[in-house]
């Protein structure tokens, strides 16, 4: 319950940081946002790759290290690009931009949601404090987790994403395999770097 509140708490946080930027700041803020957790969602398992055999002693952290520090920097490179190239905001007619300001600014913090849902799997924290089993819903039986999931694995296969080699999560067993993996480190006897 405690993890839907904040979960709750982002959304609405979210939406209303962008709900005053208006309509077109929010706009490109929803592609920003899109594209970045896409990106890095369907490739922070590259990432990890490279930087596990140098640093083994933090297997349960890069994953989401990984995550995280890819969408920060596609994100922000993305925004940095953005305003670059879009100097000049776009004015809209106020009912459009009264009505579509909110819509845009919610369905950016639903992605923020998903994301973050998502990415509490890879998280090395004790198992049941993401979900209590596996087959559990987050977020009062909405999902976003499992929401973001497909739509990173769609994609990967036929979308902007995709390539031929690599197709993520194509077994749909992320938070089975992350479930595991929390799992085996609930039962590590203690949690300490080797030097």
């Amino acid at each position: 319950m405690i993890l839907s509140l904040l979960l709750l708490a982002l959304f609405v946080v979210v939406t209303f940081a962008l709900w005053r930027e208006g309509l077109w700041s929010t706009s490109i803020a929803f592609l920003n946002v899109l594209a970045a957790a896409t990106f890095a969602t369907a490739w922070y398992e590259w990432v990890v790759a490279l930087l596990e055999p140098r640093m083994p002693s933090y297997d349960y952290l890069l994953d989401s290290l990984a995550l995280w520090g890819l969408f920060a920097l596609v994100l922000l490179v993305m925004r940095e690009v953005a305003d670059r190239v879009s100097r000049t905001k776009v004015k809209f007619r106020k009912p459009v931009e009264m009505f579509g300001c909110p819509v845009v600014a919610a369905a950016t913090a639903w992605i923020v949601v998903c994301f973050t849902a998502a990415s509490l799997h890879t998280a090395a924290i004790p198992r049941d404090m993401v979900q209590a089993t596996p087959e559990a819903r987050m977020f009062f039986g909405l999902a976003p987790d499992r929401r973001w999931l497909q739509w990173v694995r769609g994609s990967t296969l036929s979308g902007p994403f995709a390539k031929p080699d690599h197709v993520f999560d194509k077994d749909a067993d992320f938070i089975l395999r992350y479930a595991t993996r929390r799992t085996l480190l609930e039962a590590q006897p203690e949690l300490r770097v080797n030097r």
